[in-house]
């Protein structure tokens, strides 16, 4: 099974999405909703900071620490999720970033900014854990090539220059880099496979998602206008 961000999106799924749901008191299309559009800005995020030698070598850290966790079932890994450990990711990850990014996916998605904030310090052990894991495997885990190799991957490209970032307009635009249409399907796609997930999470992030994609999509298509907006 490849490794992206709808895998990650499975993975979450079912189980995990109740966890987050039961913590935060949010049902389940307003997590996903918030995961959906925050989940990438936080591999941006780390991917940005990957692109200076003191960034890449503090990544490298976090990952080789996390990377020890058991992830294998996690659902349980996000019951017992350190909150403030959380938070604490997300201010090292965004920066001064973090403000604004949290209002934007506050206004798109409904969601409260304390309840957005909490959704993604609960996921953000999980997605260092996750990647910790897959980092492992890699020749080049230390090196700031090799972070921003599968950061970049996560997102669907490489780096991208400054032009390119702000011609995509907006925070989570220039965080996440590209064109506006492959940002929309990355976090459509991302928000499909966190509800369409279950039990089956041994299965094809892609089959996965295609299952009852139709009904999801029309069920949630209002819902992610304002969150789609975003990447424009």
């Amino acid at each position: 099974m490849a490794f992206d961000l709808n895998s990650i999106g499975t993975l979450i799924s079912g189980g995990g999405l109740d966890a987050i749901c039961k913590r935060t008191k949010l049902k389940q299309e307003d997590v996903a909703k918030v995961l959906s559009a925050g989940i990438p800005a936080l591999v941006g995020g780390m991917k940005r900071n990957a692109g200076t030698a003191s960034g890449a070598d503090s990544l490298s850290k976090a990952l080789a620490d996390h990377g020890k966790d058991d992830v294998s079932d996690p659902a349980a890994f996000l019951k017992s999720a350190d909150l403030a450990d959380g938070k604490k990711i997300l201010g090292h990850v965004l920066g001064k970033d973090q403000t604004g990014l949290i209002d934007q996916i506050s206004k798109a998605t409904g969601v409260t900014k304390g309840k957005s904030t909490s959704v993604l310090a609960l996921a953000a052990p999980l997605l260092l854990s996750l990647l910790g894991n897959s980092n492992q495997s890699s020749a080049n885990q230390s090196s700031s090539g090799g972070l921003l190799g599968m950061l970049g991957g996560l997102l669907g490209g490489g780096s991208q220059s400054n032009q390119s970032q702000q011609s995509s307009g907006g925070l989570l635009g220039s965080l996440l880099g590209g064109n506006s249409n492959s940002n929309a399907s990355m976090a459509s796609g991302l928000f499909s496979s966190l509800l369409g997930g279950g039990s089956n999470q041994s299965s094809n992030p892609t089959t996965i998602q295609l299952t009852d994609n139709n009904q999801q999509q029309e069920q949630s298509s209002g819902l992610l206008d304002g969150l789609l907006s975003l990447f424009h």
